[in-house]
Formats: C-alpha cells, structure tokens, sequence
C-alpha cells in the first residue's frame, strides 16, 4: 500500500488508510509524541469543560447517558468513544449526532500539517483528531474515553473537570499487568490533584484511593459515597441528599449509578423528571442489543469476564421466562477466551462458534478448542459470523433466544447482516 500524504479533498477511507500505515504499532505507551503534537496546534487552549472516563467495561454506556443528561439541559456536548461497529464516524459525536466524512478529514488534515517528523499510532490521530473537532466546534463540554488503562493513554494529555472509573478488571494484561491492583493503578493515572474523581467499580482496588488520596484528588468512591441497589424492576440511587427509585435502564445499573453521581457532584444533574425521562429513552448500540424478535436475536460487545458476567444476568432472565440459549461467539486472539466461555457455562445450552476478519483475529478452529469444556459433545465452527448466522437462523424457533458475542467485530458483523436482510 502506498505512504502518499491525502490532501484535504481526499476522502475519508484514503485518510483511514494513510494513518493506518504512519506508525509500525497499533499501540505505544506514552504521552510525550502525542502531546506534543496537540500543543504544536494548541488543541489544549479549549474552554470546553472536559470529562475523562476510563475503566475496563462502562465506558461508552456511562459516556452515553452523561452526554444525553447534558443534552437534556441545553448544553452542548462533545463525545469520543472506540472503537466503532460500522463507521469510523461513530467516534466523533456533536450534541448526538455523527459528523461528516470532511469533518474528519479537516481535522486529520490540521494534525498532518502539524505534527512535523513525529510517529503517531492510529488512535492517538484518532484522539487529537476527535480534540480538534471539539475545539473547531466550541462545545461546553467533552467526554473522552480513555483507550487503555490511564496512565498513559492518548486521552490523559487534557486537564480534566473531572475524571470518572466506571470498573476494574483483567484485561489487556500484556500492557496494564495481571492483577486488579495494577489495572487500577495505571487507571487511576487520570486522575488529578484536587479534581473530582469519580470511581463506580464495587470492589475497588486500594492502588486506586492510594494514588487518589497521594495527589489529593477529590474522590468519591462506590459504597462509601454513593449507592445503588438493583430492585426487579429497576434501581435505587443514593448519593448525599439524593435517593431515587428509577425504572430499568438499558444500560447496567452501576453505570447509571456512576454517572449520575458524577453529573450530582458537578452540580449538573437535571430536575428528576428529566432524569426519569432520559434514562427511559436511552438505548446504546451493542449493548444487548435486540436485532430481531421472531427469531429472538440479541448482539452484545463482551468480550473480558466482566462484561462476560454482566451478559450472564441477561440471559438467566431469558432462561427464566422459558426460553433456549443459543450463542455464536467470535473473538479475538489476545483475549481470555476460556475465562468469558467460562462465565457463561450455565447461562447457555448450546454453543456455536465463528471467526473474525482482521490480524487479530481468532481462529474458528481455536475458538472451537475454547469451547471444549462446555461437555458440548459437537461443536460447529465457521469461517465468518455471516456463514454462521445462515445456517443458525433456520434452526431457531420461538422457544429460543440467539446471542452473538465476543467482540466489538462480531457486533459489527451481528448488525451487517441484520442490515443486509432488511
């Protein structure tokens, strides 16, 4: 593939090519490359208050229902999230909505004239990309998914307002280490010196509020601060003089909880109503998403144990109303396959498996191995989530509900095809 610099008439797809050949590493650790660039364009001279929000499962439900709670009151708000399902355009949000391929190719354009002989990976032009729009657009405020870990993380060059930890677990082991202690100290890298901090994770790691209370952050933690407990309909929130009952969201309760506790200690959560009005109508792509209903069909990014054990409540609430869980999982190599499978094993009766394009990619055949342990005595393995779904589909009936799993890819793939049918 060629290196040739796009122009700013380029298109998109040249611009997402060329960045993808600029650096030898999907990942390097370390702030100094990428925050030299941003102060070569001065994208850290913004007004926009700026919100960072890392943890290892959350963040782009929790940014979600920050941003529609902020919306609800008038501001305008700024979103970066990653990775994207479909379009590198679902990065970048103003107010909601996704922004123009000439949008990006402006901003990438900026960087490129300003970033001199400096190396940048693809998601560190991704993020001063996503600053330069914010700034271009003079938006109130910003929230910023962190990438991976905190510490060093592109994200963690901005002076944050506030910094939020939705939760803490293993993942990315070969870059943050293999203990909850050390993923959250590299986590807790976002936070600040007399800066709210705040950390939603129910069981949180004391290298957090070590390096919290070190640097004197302001921080207000889970089951000290703030509170919530999950009723059968819906969840209750008490945070200081706040205490509400609140219908079933759809997004998981803790970050509701999380968020909603952030926005109260900014003095920015809306009049109750509104809250109740919002978290009614919120709905996040890939989330539990419902993509059919005869057959039922269910798509969902877990793709670490965490976000494995939180899929579990959903689908024992299907086996309770009656219904056979079927699975498709399709993952990628670098991750726990055995440890997701394995908070699963009695939440679903039959497994069926799949790989995934791209040089991260797990095999079918390897995914296959992972599966050995669920005593399914055959299990079927296909070259491609497409392939799987045609021959799946078929054979689902009314008492059984199909769940596609295991990667943000795989969701991608889960959608496309639903797409491709209507």
């Amino acid at each position: 593939m060629s290196h040739i610099k796009p122009s700013q008439s380029s298109s998109l797809d040249d611009w997402l090519c060329y960045l993808e050949q600029l650096h030898p590493a999907n990942i390097e650790m370390g702030l100094e490359r990428v925050a030299q660039v941003a102060n070569n364009i001065h994208l850290l001279d913004t007004p926009s208050k700026i919100i960072l929000i890392g943890g290892t499962n959350g963040k782009g439900t929790t940014a979600r229902c920050l941003e529609a709670m902020l919306l609800a009151q008038g501001y305008s708000v700024g979103t970066y999230a990653s990775p994207h399902l479909i379009r590198y355009n679902e990065r970048v949000r103003i107010n909601g909505q996704e922004l123009a391929d000439q949008d990006h190719v402006d901003a990438f354009y900026q960087l490129e004239q300003g970033r001199g002989e400096t190396q940048l990976t693809y998601f560190e032009y991704g993020t001063l990309g996503a600053l330069a729009l914010f700034k271009r657009y003079e938006v109130d405020y910003v929230l910023l998914e962190v990438g991976l870990g905190g510490r060093y993380d592109a994200t963690n060059i901005v002076t944050p307002y506030a910094s939020i930890i939705t939760t803490i677990d293993l993942d990315h082991k070969e870059y943050l280490g293999d203990t909850r202690e050390l993923v959250g100290y590299d986590k807790a890298g976002i936070f600040r010196t007399n800066t709210p901090a705040i950390v939603g994770d129910l069981n949180i790691p004391h290298t957090v509020t070590d390096y919290g209370l070190e640097i004197e952050a302001e921080m207000v933690l889970s089951k000290r601060d703030f509170y919530f407990t999950p009723l059968e309909s819906g969840l209750r929130w008490q945070y200081l003089d706040y205490d509400l009952t609140l219908s079933q969201p759809a997004i998981p309760a803790q970050n509701v909880a999380t968020a909603l506790t952030a926005l109260a200690h900014l003095n920015l959560l809306p009049a109750e109503q509104k809250v109740r009005e919002v978290l009614d109508s919120l709905q996040v792509e890939g989330r539990f998403q419902k993509l059919s209903t005869k057959p039922l069909v269910y798509t969902d990014v877990a793709h670490n144990p965490e976000s494995a054990r939180y899929l579990r409540t959903k689908l024992l609430n299907l086996k309770n109303q009656g219904f056979k869980i079927n699975a498709l999982v399709a993952m990628l190599a670098d991750k726990d396959k055995a440890a997701v499978i394995d908070e699963l094993g009695d939440a679903v009766d039959s497994w069926t498996c799949a790989a995934l394009n791209g040089p991260r990619a797990e095999s079918a055949e390897n995914m296959r191995q992972a599966l050995s342990n669920t005593q399914q005595e055959e299990i079927l393995a296909f070259q491609s989530v497409f392939a799987a779904l045609d021959a799946m589909l078929p054979e689902q009936d009314d008492n059984s509900a199909l769940i596609i799993f295991g990667s943000f890819f795989t969701v991608a793939d889960a959608i496309q095809y639903w797409k491709n049918r209507e």
